[in-house]
This record gives structure tokens, sequence and C-alpha cells, in this order.
């Protein structure tokens, strides 16, 4: 089987990683796997990791130029070319790129996968229209999902549920064991959006569980752009007012997630919203123990330890749940090994692109 994956840009982050698992996973399957990418916006990092049998198909559009009709173009000069059977589209605004469907390639069928909650209400209602005519079938990553943006007009008899998941090669139960109370080390890994992620929330946490723990330290993985700078920099100024810059370190993007997840204790999504969480699940896969925020997408991945879910944006709680998972750790811990055999069964990227295999067939 032919399969195009297409997005606009290819940066790092939680999407782009789980496309270029899928792209691989495919190709092991031994289908014929294509990736386009619309905007000049691309991580050359997340690109290598590719199986060289992915066809990759980079436009270089500069980011806000427009020239869609170009586009549209390009992009229907592709599919016919190579004879894509199936297009999969990982933005949430390219299936109107797809436009020329029932004119020059009816047959290829065209997939849409929503990544968030939140999202789909904020279309336009032709554009919900157009995606309804277009797309052949939705996937949303979980229950949450699916529930809106069938409240938001998707028709519910195209919507599929398949759970994002990861590779488990990469993320094992490897993670060393060792609890060090003199230095006791969270982890957050998100693309640094305060008002999405909560990263804002989770220094909040520190500072107060810091007066507890004063050798407490907080790793924040994943880097901002330039509409996020300065609300990156308001948050560094109010870190060092507070004097916890011993505790809190922003590492930027990091291409090694599995070898940065060995070195820390405890994981914390605080995300204001999440449809799901799949930095969550790569946690819970090497058996870390984890706390997030009381979200529907989360929730549906914690169903076995709901005590650790605190209320969205309530720091004080978070702070709490931070206390209980240090005082009682080597429960915890074992709580969060027994866990693994179910995250590793329920979110196998094996197993997920088999289900897309059927959603592509169906």
């Amino acid at each position: 089987m032919k399969i195009m994956y297409l997005l606009f840009s290819y940066t790092v982050g939680g999407t782009e990683r789980l496309v270029a698992d899928i792209c691989n996973e495919m190709v092991s399957q031994e289908h014929e796997v294509y990736l386009y990418v619309v905007n000049n916006l691309y991580s050359e990092e997340v690109l290598n990791t590719l199986d060289r049998k992915v066809h990759i198909e980079l436009q270089k559009r500069p980011v806000g130029s427009g020239g869609k009709i170009d586009t549209i173009r390009r992009v229907t000069k592709y599919i016919k070319d190579n004879q894509i059977e199936i297009v999969h589209c990982n933005s949430l605004d390219i299936p109107e790129i797809l436009i020329l469907k029932p004119f020059l390639f009816r047959k290829t069928k065209i997939v849409h996968t929503i990544h968030d909650v939140g999202q789909y209400g904020q279309l336009a209602k032709w554009k919900i229209i157009l995606r309804n005519i277009l797309c052949d079938n939705f996937v949303a990553i979980s229950k949450s999902v699916k529930k809106d943006i069938v409240e938001h007009g998707a028709k519910a008899k195209k919507v599929v549920t398949v759970y994002n998941a990861i590779n488990l090669e990469k993320f094992s139960s490897k993670s060393s064991g060792r609890y060090n109370p003199d230095k006791i080390v969270i982890g957050n890994v998100a693309r640094f959006m305060p008002e999405k992620k909560g990263q804002d929330i989770l220094v909040e946490a520190i500072d107060l569980i810091s007066k507890k723990y004063p050798n407490v330290v907080c790793y924040f993985a994943g880097g901002y752009d330039n509409s996020h700078k300065k609300a990156f920099e308001n948050l560094k100024r109010i870190i060092m007012e507070r004097g916890i810059d011993n505790n809190i370190i922003f590492l930027g993007n990091v291409d090694n997630i599995p070898e940065l997840l060995r070195t820390i204790d405890i994981f914390v999504l605080p995300s204001r919203f999440e449809g799901f969480g799949i930095s969550l699940i790569e946690a819970m896969a090497m058996g870390i123990p984890c706390i997030a925020s009381n979200l529907d997408g989360p929730a549906e991945i914690m169903v076995s330890n709901p005590n650790q879910l605190f209320d969205v944006g309530d720091s004080a709680q978070l702070a709490e749940k931070i206390s209980y998972v240090i005082d009682n750790y080597d429960l915890i811990k074992k709580q969060a090994q027994n866990e693994i055999n179910r995250i590793q069964k329920r979110f196998d990227i094996v197993n997920m692109c088999k289900k897309l295999i059927k959603v592509y067939t169906y």
C-alpha cells in the first residue's frame, strides 16, 4: 500500500516523533511510505530518525507566505505521480489543500488525525463541512478527542478512536530504579507552551515543595518558538525572583528522550488541556511514577492510579501529590513497575499501525 503522511511543518515535538515512528513501522510492515512537508519549518534531527526507505518530499514553502494555490497544485501532482492510495493528514488545517480530490484523485483515501481537544471547534463552519466531504475517516487519538470533534460537526460514523503509541524498543523498563533523597529529580517533556502545557504550574509547585525538599531538581525538556519567547523569559524571571533557579533546569529540545527519562524519579504532565499525552505513556512504559492533570486524555491513560491526578491548574495540589510520591516512593515505584505490561500492550506502535491499516482499508 502506498501511504503518504502530510504535514505543514515537521519540527521537534510529540506529533512529529509519532509520525516518524509510524512511518518506520509501516515500512517494516512492507508498505511504501511517503512523507510530505509543506513549509520550510522542519527538523533535520527528526528527519534523520526516518527509515531510509521513507520517501521524503520537502516543499519548503516559506512560513506565512501564502501560496495556497501553488501548494494545492504541487501536492495534487505528487499524489497523482506517485499513485498514492492513502493520504494521512496530521496537521489541523492540512485537508484544505486536498480540495481537488473529487476531480483529480478520487480513488485516494483521505484520513485526518485530530491530535487534541479544543481545536476542532475553532475551525470555520465551511472547513468542517469541507472535511466531512473530503475525508473518508477521522482518527481521534482518545475518547475525549472523539467526543469533542463529533460535538463540533465531524460525522460520527467517520470517526475512529486509535490511541497514540510509542516504539517500545526505545521506551523500555530501564529506568534506574535508584532513588537518591539528596537529589530528587522531576521531569517534564513538552514544547514550551504554558497556556497549554502548564510549565508555569509545575514551576509554582516546585517553589512550594522546595521548602520541604531543598534539593529537588526539575528538568524541563522542550524548546520554544518565537511566539513563546516572551513567556519563557517571564517565567525565568519569576524563577530567579523566587530563588529557585538552582531547582529548575531548562534543557531545550532533547533528542534522546529515553535517556533523559532514565535520569528522573517522577514525571509530571501539568497541562491545562491535553487530548492524550504521549510523553506520559513514554514515562509510564519505563516504570516511572507519574503525576498528571485530571483531564480526560491523561485520565484515560492513568486508569489504574487516578489518585495521581490533580485538579487542572492547582499548583498547591500538584505540590501535595509530588510530596506524597516522594514520601512513599518505594510503594509508588512498585505500582508504576506493575503498570508497564498494561501500557506496553495498549500503546505499542506495532498494534497502532495495524489499527491504522484497518482504517485505511475499511
